[in-house]
């Protein structure tokens, strides 16, 4: 089966622009992010015709161009008729939604204070039906090893012993993300990214199928895990990896996008960041030992916290798989791909 694949540059008005992101819009036609230098334009691929929108603006998001017009404001990332992210220039940051969408936003905010126990949290500044203006959190993103240099190990401590102090704090009323849920996102992306999988589909059912026994079949807790089968419950961010959590030595570890925080197994959060350190070493960001620092951190909070070994793996395999078909969207990374797959058979 031959894939889909999308090119890593568009041509816009005779200049070259790198496509730095993809995703599914419809039916043969790709919402696609592309840069050159520091600005940002976003637009669609559809039968190879490219049709970009106008530098910072978009029909569906009301409130991009009037924050775009504030001076010193920076566009840093587009999802064409869907979202865009603003950094303001007081250092706080402005999330662009559809209209009526933005109470979504604070929904998901309100439903993450039991996050504050061990995290900042940004605090909703402003908000208008597509808009939400959000207050800044000090640090650096727990992304570039770099950055933190001796402080790398540090900080993961500190962030992984925040995210266990949410642990049965729950707010009333959260949404449920169930082992079914789960594997429905699986489906779902599997379906989106179906042209662009070529020979890897027959591999990803499979692995789809082993996830849904390990995370569906009851009889998983006679395996020898006392912590199987959705039993530990608790707040979760549902896309917790290493972009998500900032951190500063003195303020300590923040949180950012909590719009899809819910009630669900603590593992799956643990399996993410997991399944995220597998892929930025293979990205080149980390290196196995920044990596290495990362899972060893990822065991310890396990254990403290009663959760099951085996369960946080079953929610990193479910990772690894989403993966594989986010990035067969982004033309940097789409060769790699199977390096994730590889990762979730061992």
């Amino acid at each position: 089966m031959t894939s889909r694949i999308i090119s890593d540059v568009v041509t816009v008005d005779g200049e070259t622009w790198a496509v730095r992101r993809a995703w599914p819009a419809s039916r043969n036609r790709i919402a696609i992010e592309a840069k050159k230098n520091s600005a940002i334009r976003a637009g669609f691929l559809c039968a190879g015709h490219v049709d970009m929108l106008d530098a910072g603006r978009d029909p569906k998001l009301p409130g991009l161009e009037r924050l775009l017009a504030s001076a010193g404001n920076q566009l840093i990332s587009h999802r064409p008729g869907k979202r865009a992210v603003i950094r303001l220039a007081d250092g706080g940051f402005a999330k662009c939604v559809r209209s009526a969408r933005a109470a979504d936003i604070i929904a998901g905010q309100d439903r993450a204070e039991s996050f504050r126990n061990g995290f900042a949290l940004p605090n909703v500044v402003s908000a208008d039906d597509s808009a939400v203006v959000l207050s800044a959190l000090p640090g650096v993103e727990l992304h570039d090893p770099q950055r933190l240099g001796a402080e790398w190990s540090r900080a993961w401590t500190d962030a992984l012993d925040a995210w266990a102090l949410a642990a049965g704090e729950a707010v009333s009323s959260m949404p449920v993300h169930s082992a079914a849920s789960e594997v429905q996102v699986l489906e779902e992306w599997r379906d989106r990214a179906y042209e662009f999988l070529g020979s890897q589909l027959p591999e990803i059912d499979s692995l789809i199928e082993d996830v849904r026994a390990d995370l569906l079949d009851s009889r998983a807790a006679s395996a020898g895990e006392e912590n199987a089968g959705e039993r530990n419950w608790g707040p979760i961010h549902r896309d917790l990896h290493d972009k998500q959590i900032m951190w500063d030595p003195v303020a300590g570890p923040g949180l950012l996008d909590v719009d899809t925080a819910c009630l669900g197994e603590r593992e799956l959060d643990l399996g993410n960041l997991r399944a995220h350190a597998r892929w930025r070493t293979q990205q080149g960001i980390w290196t196995p030992d920044d990596a290495e620092a990362v899972v060893q951190e990822i065991s310890r909070v396990t254990s403290a916290s009663g959760l099951g070994p085996r369960r946080v793996r079953t929610y990193e395999r479910s990772a690894l798989v989403r993966l594989a078909c986010v990035y067969a969207f982004r033309p940097r990374w789409s060769s790699l791909t199977g390096v994730l797959l590889d990762a979730a058979h061992e």
